[in-house]
């Protein structure tokens, strides 16, 4: 499963997680709300939770996967089973205080591929879907599985897939009753490769394995590839609602060409926007992680 999570730099293709550890905790006090006095006596410390994740997540589009049956009239029909994203990062977790057993959420869900989220403190696998719905699993065969180790994990609706902050969040429940929560943003990086799929604004990506960030004001729609013989390849990005287009190096950060006509270039605000400042911006971020890793999507 870790094979299904990108390095963060510009390279040959190699899935694993990348980033500086962010870390939330949140306390919960027993029979009481923040700010309450401390225990005394025999009386059960604090409920916290503690949450950490790497800074950086990054994934591929997620994948239908469909089966075939006969129907009650005996004819073959293709269906979906669900969706399955490959990306997921790793999350750590630390309970203290209370009293045990603890009952774990993470990211809305109870447990990963790997099994459940139990015990005062583990890891577990989250999906890098910016918003889900609920999970199931499934053998290798197609049956759907309750407690079988290593299941591969599906969902029943269509995942949300795209590059921006994602904020995981965590319940843990005591044997008495008593919650905790924390969070951790991570920021989304979306890999993409086919001729017109979008970047929006002010998102970084992966566009053919080179980590671009899409200015602000402005959305991007792949045109294609450009295999060149004894000349640099390329990846060309048209500016929607425009003709702009720029092409940019496949191998080595840098810009091939550009193109952007006389005429100004309006904004969906009404905005007139300079289209050539907009590209210095594209080609200033090849290469570059995130620029805000802790504004909101």
């Amino acid at each position: 499963m870790q094979d299904w999570v990108r390095q963060l730099e510009s390279r040959s293709p190699a899935w694993f997680v990348s980033g500086a550890l962010l870390t939330a905790v949140a306390v919960v006090f027993c029979g009481g709300g923040l700010g309450g006095s401390p225990p005394v006596g025999g009386q059960t410390e604090p409920l916290r939770l503690t949450l950490s994740a790497p800074q950086i997540c990054e994934t591929t589009p997620s994948m239908k996967v469909v089966g075939g049956r006969i129907d009650a009239h005996g004819r073959s029909e293709i269906y979906t089973i669900g969706w399955r994203l490959p990306g997921e990062v790793e999350v750590a977790w630390a309970v203290n205080g209370g009293s045990g057993p603890y009952t774990l959420t993470i990211d809305s869900e109870m447990r990963d591929g790997l099994g459940a989220f139990e015990g005062a403190k583990g890891t577990g696998w989250v999906s890098c879907a910016l918003t889900h719905g609920e999970a199931f699993f499934q053998d290798p065969d197609g049956y759907v599985v309750t407690n079988v180790a290593d299941a591969p994990r599906y969902f029943h609706e269509e995942p949300e897939v795209d590059s921006g902050l994602k904020k995981i969040a965590a319940t843990v429940t005591d044997a008495m009753g008593a919650t905790a929560e924390a969070s951790v943003d991570v920021y989304v990086i979306l890999e993409l490769g086919g001729a017109g799929d979008r970047l929006g604004a002010g998102k970084t990506y992966r566009v053919f394995d080179q980590l671009v960030t899409v200015p602000e004001e402005i959305n991007l729609e792949i045109n294609g590839i450009e295999l060149a013989i004894g000349g640099a390849s390329s990846f060309s990005l048209n500016v929607v609602g425009s003709s702009a287009q720029i092409a940019l190096d496949l191998d080595f950060p840098g810009e091939v060409n550009r193109y952007v006509s006389d005429a100004p270039h309006v904004g969906s605000a009404g905005q007139k926007i300079d289209l050539h400042a907009k590209f210095d911006e594209l080609v200033a971020s090849h290469g570059q992680p995130p620029t805000s890793l802790s504004s909101r999507r």
